[in-house]
């Protein structure tokens, strides 16, 4: 949004804010949720620009520690952006992504919904099939799987870290397959004719282990959503389970419910 058009639009947001001096709110947080909900209702949109501390404080007839407080809070909440020697910005709102309510993996279902899929793969091959992947793909002793670690970037921003177990024996050659960059499901169609047909999924809360903190970019110690997922073929077999770790500060999970 062009910087003439950020100070009308505010302008004019600015003439309908009537602070309550009376109230027991302090005025920081009046003026942070006013802006608040012009951000959320699109009276103030993504990108616009906000006016300097100086210029809100004519505004509103308010000190710079308050004008200080109302913006550090929104910047704290995601509201807003500052960008070196240019000022603050409203921040674009995250996508939500309902891949969770969908059958397909995270490389498809991202790339249909119109993102720029990149993946960093630190794992690729051969191993002998643990207690889960066993029971998952109903595996003898001594049965072997392929197992890829990858993380999904979203627009180059890391979205989801996974482990993703396939069942060997169904995919005779496939841990020999250069996959950097490339969709597992994707492949697995072209080359072995095998399509899921429906997925479950198990979701709750986790603290991040600092291996995948690290390659996710975020802080140790910080909470995400781990998730666990069996896809299964058209004959109701086990194609794919995968073990993730889902950035939901990045994009939200949408599930959408009716009546019905």
């Amino acid at each position: 949004m062009e910087d003439g058009d950020s100070a009308e639009a505010f302008r004019a947001f600015a003439a309908g804010v009537a602070l309550q001096r009376e109230d027991p709110s302090p005025l920081w947080v009046q003026l942070k949720n006013r802006i608040e909900r012009a951000i959320l209702d699109g009276t103030l949109p993504e990108n616009a620009r906000l006016p300097s501390e100086q210029a809100m404080c004519s505004m509103f007839d308010l000190s710079r520690p308050v004008i200080r407080n109302a913006l550090q809070a929104l910047a704290g909440e995601g509201r807003g952006i500052k960008q070196p020697r240019k000022g603050m910005f409203v921040a674009p709102r995250a996508p939500e992504l309902a891949f969770m309510t969908s059958a397909l993996g995270v490389f498809d279902d991202l790339s249909a919904k119109g993102y720029k899929v990149t993946v960093k793969t630190y794992e690729f091959g051969l191993h002998p099939a643990n207690e889960d992947e066993r029971r998952v793909f109903k595996l003898p002793e001594g049965f072997q799987v392929i197992r890829a670690l990858r993380v999904y970037h979203a627009n180059e921003t890391p979205l989801t870290h996974t482990l993703i177990s396939l069942p060997a024996h169904r995919l005779p050659g496939f841990e020999k397959l250069d996959m950097e960059g490339r969709s597992i499901f994707g492949t697995i169609r072209e080359l072995y004719g095998l399509t899921v047909a429906r997925a479950d999924r198990w979701l709750k809360g986790a603290i991040v282990p600092p291996e995948v903190a690290a390659r996710m970019g975020v802080a140790p110690g910080g909470a995400m959503i781990a998730i666990e997922s069996v896809a299964y073929d058209h004959d109701g077999n086990a194609l794919e389970y995968y073990r993730a770790y889902y950035n939901s500060e990045i994009a939200p999970i949408h599930v959408a419910t009716d009546a019905r």
